[in-house]
């Protein structure tokens, strides 16, 4: 089986209180990669009735769910490297 183009670890993530999100490090063959999470997107997993959440609430949603998070942000880092538009927007697809 082919090793995985970004490899995660559990518990590797932070609070980016400038940003209200979860940064999360993938690591490629070339390097690290900087991943984020909001704050807002984290309350959505949790409830999407949920209009906000808490730095505290956050982080523990984050815990509950890394495992799911880090395959979606596979995926999409896969995709972007093939060239397919993505899923999941950032600034950076939106900066023309």
């Amino acid at each position: 089986m082919a090793r995985s183009s970004v490899r995660f670890e559990m518990g590797n993530h932070e609070w980016i209180a400038e940003r209200d999100s979860i940064k999360f490090l993938g690591t490629t063959d070339l390097g690290e990669v900087d991943f984020l999470i909001t704050a807002d997107a984290l309350a959505e997993l949790l409830n999407p009735e949920l209009g906000a959440i808490d730095t505290e609430t956050a982080i523990e949603v984050f815990v509950e769910f890394e495992s799911d998070i880090h395959r979606i942000a596979q995926r999409e880092f896969v995709k972007r490297l093939g060239g397919e538009p993505p899923i999941l927007l950032t600034s950076a697809d939106l900066d023309s």
